[in-house]
């Protein structure tokens, strides 16, 4: 006989075990956290300290009860008190918020003690904040009066970088508290001269803290973030930043705080100088123009071909830094072993305040014989402003095999054998007959000269006035004629960077007038989505690499007369492909 009852008072025994072990670890689930609205604070200036308390199981929570704070006195009856409810990773969270305001009194250094919390019967404690009151008479009158209301300015990361480093820009707004920004709006066309200029994503919403400048209290936004590449080394200055903002400011006449004055300003930043820094000769290793942190790295593929078949070696530039401005790295190939055009990519992130991302070239060879080939070890060299040196990364030598495709059909000379019949008889000599005339050319050209002169006249006319009326029309007729005209100046071109740029003229007025589109403000980006949408991937990515090729003409020490003479060739073909799409 089964015993029942003893068996269901152990399981009820363990499972009560098991419920209070669970309630008091859910018990221990607690965070609690103080902060200090300022910890900067000028003797009778008000701060908040506010205690959170969260947590998922919370039976009872008492208000938490200040100690006595050196250089703050509390406001009794200012305290608030909120609660919210959440759902985290699909556990109910409560959250209680404690506020205190507090009055700061004589100047010092001091400390918020940790103060405790009692949460279920079980007591927590908050972290120490250290703070400091300073004193007011320290401000200078005649500049508190001078300080602006509102101000902007442009602060870079480094005033002494080097060239080709990394520089984020940031463009922050200074406002004192009792100006409330509502909006605001850059003015475009900032240029930053001598820089390689990139946005960087920012949030839409800028976030505000409080600091103090000059003893003044403000509020600091930062607005936008750019990344700045210098070009060359010496003293580079920022131009200045202009943004229009509206803003409302509390009337003086208004005893109640809740009169408000709308306005539109418009500010600007002030120039800043940075001392850009020549980089250093590289030793043993080829420089490809990559400063910043950067990993690099090669392959081969496929490493056993068949003679004619193509073979990729694929070197990967990946890191944060001038990711856009890279250079390919050269490679010493057999003389055995015929190259073609290189491809190139890229990938860049924007994100996390900082450039980064990967640059990918892809050098295509062919074996014309039966061997092994190998590409020798090579050094590549970055410079990497973090350690102000450059680091060496050894390319280890690549090695592949080509043999002949044994199902390739092989022409013998037999097959180009051609049967020629002899010719025989004798060739025999006829009278012409009288040609009747309507059997004669002559005849029929006389007919249907003027009709055809005619036709072609009222062609000429109707082209003549299209070209005159359709602007459109009239662009894309021109646009060889105008491109090849510009690339004959190129070819002349004494400088190469000038060469790069009339190609570039060249391409963008070619495709814009081809394809009716407005003859300014399209970015490179713009005009290679348009032409994706007519023409095939290898079109479209020869146009990118030449665009491109064109950009960073400054960041290419090793270009060469012979490059350009051989870009504005491709430039040419590229142009007469698309001609015959658009």
């Amino acid at each position: 006989m089964t015993k029942i009852g003893k068996r269901t008072l152990l399981q009820s025994l363990l499972t009560f075990l098991a419920l209070g072990c669970f309630v008091t670890i859910q018990a221990q689930d607690v965070d609690v956290e103080a902060s200090l609205s300022e910890v900067n604070i000028y003797s009778g200036e008000q701060v908040r300290l506010q205690i959170i308390i969260s947590g998922t199981s919370m039976g009872s929570v008492e208000q938490p009860v200040l100690p006595e704070i050196d250089g703050l006195r509390w406001l009794r009856g200012s305290t608030s008190r909120g609660q919210k409810y959440s759902l985290v990773n699909g556990s109910p969270t409560v959250t209680y918020t404690f506020g205190y305001a507090l009055i700061a009194q004589t100047p010092g250094s001091y400390t918020v003690p940790a103060i405790p919390v009692n949460v279920n019967n079980e007591t927590f404690q908050t972290s120490p904040i250290t703070f400091e009151v300073l004193d007011p008479s320290t401000i200078n009158s005649g500049d508190a009066e001078r300080a602006p209301n509102i101000y902007v300015r442009l602060e870079p990361s480094t005033m002494n970088p080097v060239v080709g480093q990394q520089v984020i820009a940031d463009v922050v707004l200074y406002f004192k508290n009792d100006i409330e920004v509502s909006s605001y709006q850059p003015t475009p066309g900032w240029k930053a001269e001598g820089f390689w200029k990139e946005e960087l994503e920012y949030p839409q919403r800028a976030q505000t803290t409080s600091t103090i400048v000059n003893g003044i209290r403000y509020q600091r936004a930062r607005l936008i973030q750019y990344a700045l590449f210098p070009t060359k080394s010496g003293e580079l200055t920022l131009s200045p930043f202009e943004i229009s903002v509206s803003v409302r400011k509390q009337r003086n006449s208004d005893p109640f705080g809740l009169g408000f004055g709308q306005e539109r300003l418009n500010i600007e930043s002030i120039p800043v100088s940075l001392d850009v820094q020549s980089l250093p000769e590289a030793q043993n290793a080829e420089f490809i123009g990559a400063v910043g942190d950067f990993g690099i790295s090669r392959e081969i593929s496929p490493k056993n071909a068949f003679v004619g078949e193509t073979i990729e070696i694929t070197t990967r530039i990946n890191g944060a830094g001038n990711v856009p401005l890279v250079n390919k790295p050269e490679y010493d190939f057999p003389e055995e072993l015929e190259k073609y055009n290189p491809q190139e990519g890229s990938t860049i992130d924007r994100r996390n305040r900082q450039i980064s991302g990967t640059r990918t070239f892809t050098d295509i060879i062919i074996a014309r014989n039966e061997g092994t080939f190998t590409i020798p070890e090579t050094r590549i060299a970055h410079f990497n402003p973090n350690s102000n040196r450059y680091e060496i990364t050894r390319l280890p030598a690549l090695t592949f095999t080509a043999k002949r495709d044994p199902n390739a059909s092989t022409v013998v000379q037999n097959d180009l054998r051609l049967d020629i019949q002899p010719i025989t008889g004798l060739a025999q000599w006829t009278t012409a007959s009288a040609t009747p005339l309507h059997e004669k050319g002559w005849v029929w050209t006389l007919i249907f000269f003027p009709i055809v002169l005619t036709a072609a006249a009222y062609g000429y006319k109707q082209y003549h006035n299209r070209m005159n009326t359709d602007t459109a029309f009239a662009r894309s007729r021109t646009a060889s004629d105008t491109a090849t005209k510009t690339l004959s100046k190129a070819e002349q071109a004494a400088d190469i960077k000038e060469g790069y740029h009339l190609i570039e003229k060249a391409l963008v007025q070619f495709i814009t007038d081809k394809l009716d589109l407005p003859p300014a403000g399209l970015s490179h980006k713009d005009i290679a989505l348009e032409i994706e949408q007519i023409a095939d991937t290898e079109m479209t990515a020869e146009l990118k690499r030449l665009l491109t090729k064109c950009e960073t003409i400054a960041y290419a020490p090793n270009t060469t007369q012979e490059t350009l003479d051989s870009d504005i060739e491709k430039t040419k073909a590229l142009i007469k492909k698309i001609g015959k799409l658009a």
